[in-house]
């Protein structure tokens, strides 16, 4: 009887203590305070309609809840309490309630306010952006450009917080550069180094292209607050190698600088890649001659596995490369000749004379091409002009007998009549221009106005002649005020210079000057190739 009296007593004592951690843990349950389990928009939010949500949950029964809507300045803009219950509830402002659709660009607060039963309550302020996108971003626009695209601008899309993608796109191997605006009126990035980090035109020492020989359809992915990009094949290939490179005597055969791209099942190409008389080069897997790699095998078109290196017994140029890993089948196929890093201008119809130590330096507008103005006079065949790529007769450039630009041989250069003439050379199509100019000072700010018909009032007369590159007007009276003023040639505005930036340099197409204001005036229009200026001296 003891025994079963001992036995039913520790029962009752372990049924006690249990009790006891239950009441504990409901203790601990509600004395929990009120806490914000969720909320919404967080960090930004795209202007128009959107609404405001606080999800709030606690130990204790809520009982009410507030919500806020703050300005930058901390003005209340809206605010509603609402009755809670349960553990879980939330408050909800809907657009129509605060108007979101009128809220400006700018910085807000969210203010959530809990409390529960046992008068335990939450504070919290969630700040949040309304911005032009749905994402937040440095930037309200981004766009692509390069010379796959003409140095246009195909626009990005912000597809995450501060991520900026474009899909299939071919860059053909060439440079390019990510802009803000499509005119390149503010921030730039671009990669030189080819380290997967952009560096901005508004950094000390600025930026470059970025020229990593990507070819093929890719996507593209551009965070504008770290500045690390990325671009991946837009499609995944079959392919046997794990990438593939020319090495060569001209890379000391070892380097990434000559890259092949996978454009289609097991078929590579490289886009442009130089080739001089008697270089030895080979296709390896890696850049530092790891895997597999492929050389002659005596049979035109077909490469051989750790064949002997290739030697290259045609023009120095450069060529397209292509590469069958499977079939082992390759091309090799011209794309352009070297084209100069300079150019010089020389001959009797230009200032130097045919003095290569007196010839004049073209202005670089891009890569391979260039341009100057110059006052040029009317030759006999004998006479004219030629292109220098050093001050020095070696690689000089005429006319062929097509009239394009051929090098070593070519014949003189001649223009009609004597004037100052917009002259253009291009390599990348071999094509040059001599395009005679008068130019005339234009605009409301001017006596002749914006000029309706031919020929254009405010004419500009060369200074000095030959040699020289200023245009300029004496005594011309200009209107204050709103006015504007440009620059343009030819009674036409296919050749016109503003100044955009307004600050003295002149660009093409460029945004109207402002006039400096009423009086007479001397204005000067310097075209000189080591930049294009102007200046408006009152009198």
């Amino acid at each position: 009887m003891k025994k079963l009296f001992l036995y039913f007593s520790l029962i009752f004592a372990a049924a006690l203590y249990s009790c006891q951690d239950k009441v504990e843990d409901v203790e601990g349950q509600l004395s929990f305070p009120p806490t914000v389990f969720s909320s919404s928009p967080t960090v930004s939010v795209k202007i128009g309609t959107f609404d405001l949500k606080a999800v709030l949950v606690s130990g204790a029964p809520l009982t009410s809840g507030t919500l806020t809507l703050k300005d930058e300045a901390g003005t209340t803009l809206y605010t509603m309490t609402k009755a809670l219950s349960g553990t879980k509830d939330s408050l909800v402002a809907k657009s129509s309630d605060f108007n979101s659709a009128a809220l400006p660009l700018g910085a807000y607060t969210m203010e959530i306010t809990g409390v529960n039963s046992r008068n335990l309550t939450i504070e919290k302020s969630v700040p949040f952006s309304v911005s032009q996108t749905l994402y937040p971003a440095k930037n309200t626009k981004m766009y692509i450009a390069g010379e796959f695209n003409g140095w246009g601008a195909a626009e990005l899309t912000l597809i995450s917080d501060f991520t900026w993608e474009i899909k299939n796109v071919d860059l053909q191997g060439k440079a390019w550069k990510l802009k803000n605006t499509p005119d390149w009126t503010d921030e730039d990035w671009g990669d030189p180094g080819c380290d997967g980090l952009m560096n901005s035109n508004h950094a000390e020492g600025g930026n470059g292209n970025t020229d990593c020989k990507f070819s093929g359809l890719v996507n593209i992915t551009f965070n504008d607050q770290t500045l690390a990009y990325s671009v991946k094949p837009a499609v995944n290939f079959k392919t046997n190698l794990s990438g593939l490179y020319v090495l060569g005597n001209f890379n000391n055969f070892e380097g990434d600088e000559s890259k092949f791209q996978l454009k289609a099942d097991n078929s590579w190409e490289l886009a442009e890649v130089r080739l001089k008389p008697n270089d030895e080069f080979k296709f390896s897997e890696s850049p530092y001659f790891k895997g597999k790699n492929y050389g002659d095998s005596d049979k035109e078109g077909t490469a051989a596995e750790y064949g002997p290196n290739f030697v290259w017994d045609g023009a120095d140029a450069f060529y397209k490369i292509t590469f069958n890993d499977a079939t082992l089948k390759y091309t090799i196929t011209l794309v352009r000749y070297p084209y100069p890093d300079k150019l010089y201008l020389v001959g009797d119809a230009s200032s130097a004379g045919w003095n290569p130590g007196a010839s004049v330096q073209f202005m670089k507008t891009a890569d391979g091409k260039f341009e100057m103005y110059a006052y040029l006079k009317h030759t006999d065949t004998n006479g004219g002009f030629k292109f220098l790529q050093v001050q020095d007769w070696a690689g000089a450039w005429g006319k062929s007998t097509d009239g394009n630009l051929v090098q070593d041989g070519g014949n003189n250069i001649q223009v009609p009549t004597d004037g100052f003439y917009r002259i253009t050379a291009d390599f990348l199509t071999l094509k040059y221009t001599t395009t005679l100019t008068t130019w005339a000072v234009v605009g409301d700010a001017t006596p002749g106005g914006w000029p309706a018909n031919d020929p254009d009032p405010g004419v500009l007369t060369l200074t000095g002649g030959m040699g020289t590159y200023t245009l300029s007007i004496d005594n011309i009276v200009l209107t204050g005020g709103t006015h504007e003023l440009k620059f343009r040639a030819n009674n036409s505005w296919d050749i016109n210079f503003g100044d955009s930036n307004a600050d003295g340099w002149l660009e093409y197409g460029g945004g109207n000057i402002k006039s400096p204001g009423d009086g007479t005036y001397l204005i000067e229009l310097n075209l000189a190739p080591t930049g294009y200026t102007y200046t408006i001296t009152k009198k």
